[in-house]
C-alpha cells in the first residue's frame, strides 16, 4: 500500500510532464541552442552537426565541422540528450521546428525504424533568411542512430 501511495504521484507527474509537446517545445532548452547554431550561419556556408548514438556501448559523439557554433552546439548536446533513446532527440529537435507536429513516434509509441529529412524557414526566433534542415535515421540495421542538423543563410532577394 505504501508503494502505491508513492508511485501514484510519480506517475501523475510523469504524465503531466509529457502531456503537451507544444508547450514543452517552447521551453525545451534544446530549441534555444538549435536557433543559436542556425542563426550563426553566414552567407555561403552550411554549418552542420551530426549527433550519433550507440546505446549498446552507452556512448554518443557529435561532429561539428570545426565551426565555433557547431562546437558549442555539440558541447551542449552531448550531456543534454538521450544516449539510449535517439528517437527522443529527434522528437525534441523537430518539436522546436514545428511544435505539436509528430514525425518520429510519441511518448508512448516508439517506431522500429524511422528516417526523414525536413526543412524549415519559419521558426520563432529563426532569422528570416535562415533555413534549418534536420536529417535523421534510427533503427536501420547495421547503422547507429544519427541526427544531422544543417543551417544555411540564403542570399538576399533582389
Amino acid at each position: 500500500m505504501t508503494r502505491l501511495r508513492t508511485t501514484a504521484p510519480l506517475v501523475a507527474l510523469v504524465l503531466l510532464a509529457t502531456g503537451c509537446s507544444t508547450l514543452q517545445a517552447r521551453h525545451d532548452p534544446l530549441c534555444a541552442h538549435l536557433l543559436a547554431f542556425a542563426n550563426s550561419a553566414s552567407l555561403g556556408t552550411q554549418p552542420a552537426i551530426e549527433l550519433v548514438s550507440d546505446w549498446s556501448s552507452f556512448s554518443k559523439h557529435c561532429t561539428h565541422g570545426g565551426t565555433p557554433a557547431g562546437r558549442q552546439f555539440c558541447d551542449w548536446l552531448l550531456p543534454n540528450t538521450s544516449t539510449e533513446f535517439a528517437t527522443i532527440n529527434i522528437q525534441r529537435t523537430l518539436a522546436c521546428l514545428a511544435p505539436g507536429t509528430n514525425y518520429a513516434g510519441s511518448e508512448r509509441l516508439f517506431p522500429e525504424y524511422v528516417t526523414g529529412k525536413v526543412q524549415s524557414l519559419d521558426v520563432r526566433g529563426l532569422e528570416a533568411d535562415v533555413v534549418i534542415t534536420v536529417e535523421y535515421a534510427v533503427g536501420i540495421e547495421g547503422e547507429r542512430p544519427r541526427m544531422k542538423v544543417q543551417a544555411e543563410r540564403l542570399p538576399p532577394q533582389d
